[in-house]
């Protein structure tokens, strides 16, 4: 006698075959799908850190001693900026780093004594080198709308808005948030 059995016995398999390979299919489409996912998140956020920061490596010692030749430094652009932080700018299509030392509508002077002068108040920062005025300086000058003031530290070997005058905040690209040594002195 035949066992009428065997034909549904081997439906059962092949129908089993085939949910096994559907889920197979299945299990590897949501790998692929969170893979795409995470290397799009990655991507996207790399994306949005570079809209935000940059980072910067220093050369030359034109900010000396805050910021030393070959100093890395992580940078977030901005458009409003205040007195005493460090900023990068560009000029003639160079990037130079300066510390801000006036903003819009403050008076700057330098009388003569080595001193930069801010709305009539000596700026007394960590800065160990004097600050000689600008070549054909006309005495107490406001740093026009749009536009920052920037000096570097290392004040007699650096170029800065004495030699450039005001900077338009247009042309500062970010300001220093976070400084990581190349060398220790």
């Amino acid at each position: 006698m035949r066992n009428t059995m065997e034909p549904l016995s081997t439906l059962g398999g092949a129908i089993e075959t085939r949910r096994r390979a559907s889920a197979a299919r299945t299990e590897k489409r949501a790998v692929i799908a969170s893979t795409v996912r995470l290397i799009v998140g990655v991507a996207l956020a790399i994306g949005l850190f570079l809209v935000f920061f940059g980072f910067r490596i220093i050369h030359g010692n034109g900010m000396y001693p805050a910021l030393s030749d070959g100093d890395l430094v992580l940078t977030y652009r901005t458009p409003s900026f205040r007195k005493g932080e460090i900023v990068f700018y560009q000029v003639s299509g160079r990037t130079y780093c300066g510390r801000v030392a006036a903003v819009e509508g403050d008076v700057v002077d330098f009388p003569g004594d080595g001193k930069i002068y801010v709305n009539g108040t000596a700026q007394t920062t960590d800065v160990f080198f004097p600050t000689d005025p600008p070549e054909n300086w006309e005495g107490r000058t406001v740093v026009p709308a749009g536009t920052v003031f920037l000096l570097g530290d290392f004040r007699i070997k650096t170029e800065d808005s004495r030699h450039f005058g005001f900077i338009p905040k247009s042309d500062v690209t970010g300001k220093a948030i976070a400084i990581l040594r190349h060398k220790t002195m």
